[in-house]
């Protein structure tokens, strides 16, 4: 019984917490993480690949930007739609507006950069500025 008293008292300190810090214009931790999106980032040398399951997404809500190295997506989920006489049981699918910030390894060449929504997955190549590649160097022997 002891356990069950003091998961309810965790609770209610973490609600409490919650609205103390939403009161003075923080957004509980438990909420930001409703809000994100998995993504995968993965460096093949002379670009960045950026890989995110995004299923029942609203593509006219898209936005993808970049901003010095700071990737954002941002987006929203369609809703599903029921008939009037049926109540949700269980529903696991996201719903409503989302947005992820991403700090990138690299510069990158805006001119360049493609996406492309594809069976639930948005898939963003981001190439590397010249300036973020390496150089080789050669040597003179005098």
């Amino acid at each position: 019984m002891f356990g069950l008293q003091y998961v309810n008292g965790m609770e209610n300190m973490q609600r409490e917490m919650g609205q103390l810090f939403q009161n003075i214009g923080f957004q509980p931790a438990y909420r930001s993480l409703e809000k994100r999106i998995d993504l995968k980032v993965v460096d093949r040398g002379e670009n960045l690949a950026v890989e995110v399951p995004l299923p029942g997404l609203n593509i006219d809500k898209l936005d993808i930007n970049v901003l010095g190295r700071r990737l954002t997506i941002a987006g929203e989920f369609l809703a599903a739609e029921l008939p009037p006489d049926v109540r949700w049981h269980r529903q696991e699918r996201r719903s409503g507006s989302f947005e992820s910030h991403f700090q990138l390894s690299a510069d990158i060449d805006l001119e360049k950069i493609e996406a492309e929504y594809k069976q639930g997955i948005l898939r963003v190549n981001l190439p590397k500025a010249a300036s973020a590649l390496p150089k080789k160097i050669s040597v003179k022997v005098g």
